[in-house]
């Protein structure tokens, strides 16, 4: 962390770039549009003509010897099998190379002009064709010599009578109309093919490590509608050599709609309606192989079986519905609200495909359900990206929770192991997070910053984990020697974090530069100045301040004005001046105190750990000379109450003697009256208590997680079994 001055030339020309190269992109998407829609083209490269003519007007029905002048398009009331026949007087200003095109909406058509066929699409005249044969448009070619010659056109009804416009002009211009309203739904069914197909490939290669299992049947059911829509293109003449057979696979494809659909919407909402839509999809598969059993027996063909599978795609549609609302009651919803709506938008549009097939009579199949398609695939992928990005989000905050706790622990361990200051890492990170925050403004920091700082301050020093028990823990001052040995945990503290320095930024230079020095006399490196990492400058107030303000065994804390006076004096010596006078600010303004009591470890709602006390209690006998037994086992176990007091668990504290004896040369009698105390509390302590001979005449018994009766009670069976014991309580 830098202290960073905003603005500047440079981070000008940074938003001057930025601003200007998007608005080029954005005038050159505008000059796009105007050279896709503007029609003054006068003094463009020219293209020829691809003008058509109408010929819709002069038509006459022939029905019982009477004929009736209609207009096209139209349609005509028919049974099915009963033919239409219309006849019309082509113009006298036909030319060779011109041409007539119709379109039969499923119906046989023979085109006669002055009774010679000229054209013929019907179920006989294609080898093994359904009854049913497929829209498609005929071209019927003409020359000069069929000038006001008359022409009839015979149709055989299959469903709905419906007369198309009649198209003419030369050679083919009638199709570059029909590929302008074809294209633009062929290309979104291209599209919708491509990422079916891509999809696909990621889900079945990538598909667990990116939980995108809902995505593998998405991609089929993009597939499937994509090919429907291909097999249903009006133009579908220049996609398949054999356009006939487009009805096969059209029937098949849009029958496994509803099967698919099922399978994506169970997969997205986890299978919980599992049983609801394998019934939906056992449905429409067994209607699918009945189709194709009827239709090959010929007992009935495809199109007449297609109604019974748009109702079971209907169904399907209606228990996607039941399940969405059930979720969204539940409140599961949520899992998978952005897909919803993608969801909620191809059912709405699907059902609106179905009702324009069967209402419009010259509605274009496959807009509605490749917009819907667009719609779900939009959604679907938002849903996916919010679904990753979250999940690595809560990857990331369980990492980070997992480090906090790991830090947490090891600040605990240190100040456990560390005789003299209990605590300390936890005030430390506590002042200097309070000092970061304070600093957040001129210096630029984040509120991650400032929460970094402070778990970077609970293990500034992790490195007396490697410093010997007797250098740590030494009753006076240290000698020279020891104190080099001391200044070595800075460096020991580095070399045990390092394999984590990546994880937590500055935490390396918290642990190994907070005894620099702004002069260059501090340790271990010798910088100075700003050369000294700012975590370091933090946490090297916040740790001065505690030892300042906590009690050491060769001083009592200083005073808060004495603390005052120390930093103004260190400023620009041992402290960087500037942070010192943030830090003297809060002091003076009484945001920032001391968290110890009397210089006693206290934890940060200001209470003083029985451990602390037990620690004080041995520093004070053995610098009054007292005859310790083990002055290790005491620190060991206030090593275990620092650590079972990070988890809210108490030890009670009992010095349990002889009565009027506190020294071994006091009398024989102490000698033997204390083997049956000893004898008593081994008696009588539990398994998680803790007996320690201190001195001759004195135990000290730790009670785990015990009440005041339970204490009370433990008190009195001691002095029932011996009554010369004296039982006192740690204050």
């Amino acid at each position: 962390m830098k202290k960073t001055k905003k603005g500047g030339l440079l981070r000008i020309w940074d938003d001057v770039l930025r601003i200007g190269t998007f608005t080029v992109f954005v005038f050159a998407v505008l000059i796009m549009v105007i050279a896709a829609a503007d029609g003054n083209n006068a003094e463009e490269a020219p293209m020829g003509d691809f003008s058509t003519g109408n010929l819709n007007e002069g038509w006459r029905l022939v029905e019982n010897g009477t004929e009736t002048a209609i207009e096209l398009p139209t349609s005509v009331e028919r049974k099915p099998g009963e033919e239409i026949v219309i006849v019309n007087r082509l113009p006298d200003d036909l030319t060779d190379g011109m041409s007539l095109t119709f379109r039969p909406a499923l119906e046989d058509i023979i085109v006669s002009i002055d009774g010679e066929v000229r054209a013929e699409y019907t179920s006989d005249s294609i080898e093994g064709m359904s009854f049913y044969i497929p829209s498609a448009y005929v071209v019927v070619e003409l020359s000069d010599a069929d000038a006001g010659k008359e022409i009839r056109v015979d149709l055989r009804v299959k469903t709905k009578g419906v007369l198309h416009g009649v198209k003419f002009g030369y050679g083919n211009n009638a199709w570059y109309a029909v590929l302008q309203n074809g294209i633009p739904v062929l290309a979104i069914a291209a599209v919708v093919l491509i990422l079916g197909i891509l999809l696909l490939v990621t889900s079945l290669f990538l598909g667990r490590a990116f939980r995108i299992g809902a995505s593998r049947q998405l991609a089929i059911l993009m597939i499937d509608i994509a090919l429907w829509v291909f097999s249903e293109s009006t133009i579908r003449q220049f996609i398949f050599s054999r356009p006939s057979l487009s009805q096969y696979f059209a029937y098949l494809t849009v029958e496994l709609i509803g099967a698919f659909s099922c399978m994506y919407f169970d997969e997205v909402q986890h299978r919980i309606y599992h049983k609801r839509y394998m019934i939906a999809e056992s449905l429409a598969f067994v209607q699918i192989v009945i189709n194709i059993l009827l239709h090959m027996t010929g007992l009935c063909p495809f199109y007449r079986t297609l109604v019974m599978s748009h109702i079971w795609t209907g169904v399907c549609a209606v228990i996607a519905i039941i399940c969405m609302v059930e979720d969204f009651r539940s409140k599961r919803v949520r899992e998978y609200r952005i897909t919803m709506v993608g969801m909620i938008l191809f059912v709405v549009f699907s059902l609106g495909e179905l009702a324009g097939f069967y209402i419009s009579r010259y509605h274009q199949l496959g807009v509605f359900l490749c917009l819907a398609l667009i719609m779900l695939m939009t959604a679907t992928i938002i849903q996916m990206v919010y679904d990753e990005v979250t999940s690595y989000e809560a990857r990331e905050k369980d990492q980070t929770a997992m480090t906090i706790t790991t830090i947490e622990t090891i600040a605990g361990a240190i100040d456990a192991r560390d005789e003299y200051t209990g605590g300390h890492s936890e005030r430390v990170g506590f002042y200097a997070g309070r000092l970061a925050r304070e600093m957040a403004a001129d210096y630029d920091l984040s509120e991650e910053d400032i929460l970094r700082v402070h778990y970077i301050g609970l293990v500034h020093d992790i490195g007396k984990i490697g410093v010997a028990d007797n250098v740590l823990n030494k009753v006076g001052w240290l000698t020279e020697e020891e104190f080099s040995l001391m200044k070595k945990h800075t460096e020991i503290g580095y070399e045990i974090m390092s394999t984590m320095g990546g994880s937590i930024k500055g935490l390396l230079d918290g642990i190994r530069y907070h005894h620099e020095r702004f002069d260059g006399k501090g340790y271990p490196d010798g910088l100075s100045d700003t050369d000294i990492p700012l975590i370091a400058r933090i946490l090297s107030l916040a740790d001065s301040y505690d030892a300042m303000t906590s009690n050491r065994v060769y001083r009592k804390r200083l005073t808060d004005d004495e603390v005052r006076n120390e930093i103004r004096r260190c400023s620009g010596t041992q402290f960087d001046p500037a942070l010192a006078e943030i830090f003297l600010k809060l002091l003076d303004k009484g945001e920032l105190s001391a968290v110890t009591v009397d210089g006693k470890a206290a934890d940060l709602s200001g209470t003083v750990r029985t451990s602390s006390k037990l620690e004080g209690r041995l520093q004070k006998d053995m610098l009054a000379g007292k005859p310790i037994e083990n002055p290790a086992h005491v620190r060991m176990l206030c090593y275990i109450m620092k650590l079972m007091e990070k988890k809210g668990k108490e030890y009670r504290i009992l010095y349990v003697g002889v009565a009027g004896r506190e020294h071994e040369e006091e009398g024989r009698e102490a000698g033997e009256i204390m083997p049956m105390i000893r004898e008593a509390l081994r008696e009588n302590i539990a398994g998680h208590d803790i007996n320690i001979e201190y001195t001759a005449t004195r135990n000290i018994v730790a009670l785990y997680d015990r009440s005041e009766e339970e204490t009370d009670a433990f008190i009195r069976r001691i002095t029932a079994l011996c009554p010369m014991a004296s039982v006192e309580a740690q204050a």
